[in-house]
């Protein structure tokens, strides 16, 4: 793997507002599929799933999909769902052939019906040359009848070399439900088993097993590489339900535990499994990565590259406990951002590093919005969950071999801005550099090689500005407002290399929306 120096003097293009929408508290927002994306390139175009509110429709299934696409007179809507509503923002993928791929998760519940309820997973197929008329529906083949809800947490993932798309979804709190779609339009699925809880787990929800949610998953060849996190309410100063102050009930509503998601995201363990032939080899045994035990933070997997000899690269942020919760009960914890990165091959752990560290002993440009730690989030039963917003460091690959790191950094005060490293072949981070944004995205997905994509010397970035996602004046309170961006990149400065050019550079620049 060859890192070009050009690249660590990126130009931006353009930065332009996609689209803004108002959200129930239904618990998802635009970002809610993290490790899957929103937006995917096609030769010149790009295309964007929207996540749009119904008006007058009840939550939880509220929102529906929409497909925009960047034209040389700004974006466009190209088409919305007219008839489904779902509670989740719905993934993009990319096909030989101008097609375009939509994971659509739309309730079975009547019209008019609150809450939540089954669904019917869907694959939609669009047209990138018309991308107006109405999709080709595809209906995954499962193995049985899963119970498929609102609460989906599901992944699409594509071959874009052999024309495949690989679609998981949760059906319950023992294990995910998987259904390839081959090239010659066949299906074959089957299911991953989450690992067994332990008898001295705390689990959330009451699970018989640790549920690896928000995956970062990458197809090549049919093997696939999957990588997610798990919560725990225990960590090793909480051992018992009496340690987090709930009484006999971790999940007891308003309780004032220290470990409980009242108290801050508790994804705990960072576990991986592959298989080098999804039908044909069962996935391996669970590996963890890495976990936070033993000091009560979390941690969570952001993006995951599997470059051309199939070293499988993976990328995971680790933050610290909420700074209230430690102040109070743990001083001694000191508390410490970091972005980790790790190479495997045959399911094996070739190497891990540290690429970014700030906090207490280390620098000041932490890699998330800080802004959103310890943000208060009130369900509809009056639950107050403190959290901290899901950071998005991503790879980004280029033509030459080469593979950087994006990520976003804020101090809590004047910092904001996204940074570029490069990841030389002995994984040792180059010294970063701004990426010249007049508005930095805190969250962002990119037009990714596990949707599609192919390694580029352009960065498209679809995300949240700083501020970008906040309460609204709704009538009971609770409702949000957000505005979602878009912002292109170059990074062949020196102009040495094949650049998909796409809009003239400057486009964006005159085009600029607040």
């Amino acid at each position: 793997m060859e890192t070009n120096p050009s690249a660590t003097s990126p130009v931006v293009e353009a930065e332009e507002t996609v689209y803004s929408s108002r959200y129930s508290n239904n618990g998802a927002s635009p970002m809610w599929c993290f490790n899957s994306t929103c937006i995917v390139r096609q030769g010149d175009e790009v295309f964007v799933s929207g996540y749009e509110r119904i008006p007058g429709a009840p939550p939880m299934n509220d929102c529906r999909w929409a497909l925009w696409q960047r034209t040389a007179d700004g974006w466009v809507r190209r088409q919305a769902d007219e008839t489904g509503r779902q509670r989740e923002p719905c993934p993009l993928g990319r096909l030989p052939g101008g097609r375009i791929l939509l994971s659509s998760n739309p309730t079975l519940l009547p019209t008019s019906a609150a809450g939540g309820g089954p669904a019917r997973p869907e694959l939609l197929v669009f047209d990138r040359a018309a991308p107006t008329p109405p999709p080709i529906v595809l209906h995954p083949v499962w193995q049985g009848s899963p119970p498929f809800s609102q609460h989906s947490y599901r992944t699409l993932a594509v071959d874009a070399a052999t024309g495949e798309a690989i679609l998981l979804q949760n059906a319950n709190y023992t294990h995910s439900e998987w259904a390839l779609r081959r090239a010659d339009g066949t299906w074959s699925s089957g299911q991953l088993a989450w690992p067994a809880h332990a008898p001295t787990d705390m689990a959330p929800f009451g699970a018989s097993h640790a549920r690896v949610n928000y995956p970062v998953v990458a197809m090549k060849d049919r093997a696939v590489h999957f990588c997610g996190q798990a919560a725990y309410d225990n960590w090793d100063r909480v051992k018992t339900p009496a340690d987090l102050g709930l009484g006999s009930d971790p999940n007891a509503p308003g309780a004032s535990g220290m470990a409980a998601r009242q108290r801050g995201n508790r994804f705990r363990r960072l576990l991986y499994t592959w298989t080098a032939k999804i039908g044909e080899q069962p996935f391996s045994d669970w590996l963890e990565i890495d976990n936070t035990f033993a000091d009560g933070g979390w941690l969570f997997a952001t993006d995951l590259h599997v470059d051309a000899n199939g070293t499988v690269h993976l990328l995971w942020f680790r933050s610290p406990m909420l700074p209230t919760v430690r102040d109070k009960c743990y001083p001694d914890i000191q508390r410490v951002y970091s972005i980790r990165y790790a190479t495997l091959r045959d399911g094996k752990v070739l190497s891990r590093r540290t690429l970014v560290a700030a906090g207490e002993g280390a620098g000041p440009a932490i890699p998330t919005d800080l802004d959103q730690v310890g943000r208060p989030y009130v369900l509809d039963n009056g639950e107050t969950i403190l959290g901290d917003a899901i950071p998005t460091h991503r790879f980004h690959a280029t033509p030459d071999g080469g593979l950087f790191l994006v990520y976003y950094v804020s101090d809590g005060g004047g910092l904001s801005e996204n940074r570029l490293l490069a990841i030389t072949p002995d994984a040792t981070p180059s010294k970063p550099v701004v990426i010249p944004l007049r508005h930095p995205l805190t969250q962002f997905f990119t037009a990714s090689p596990r949707a599609g994509g192919t390694p580029s010397w352009t960065l498209d970035l679809l995300g949240h500005r700083r501020g970008g996602w906040r309460t609204a004046e709704g009538a009971d309170g609770r409702e949000w407002e957000g505005v979602v961006s878009y912002a292109r990149v170059r990074l062949d400065a020196g102009g040495d290399h094949a650049v998909e050019r796409g809009l003239p550079s400057g486009w964006g620049d005159a085009r600029l929306k607040p």
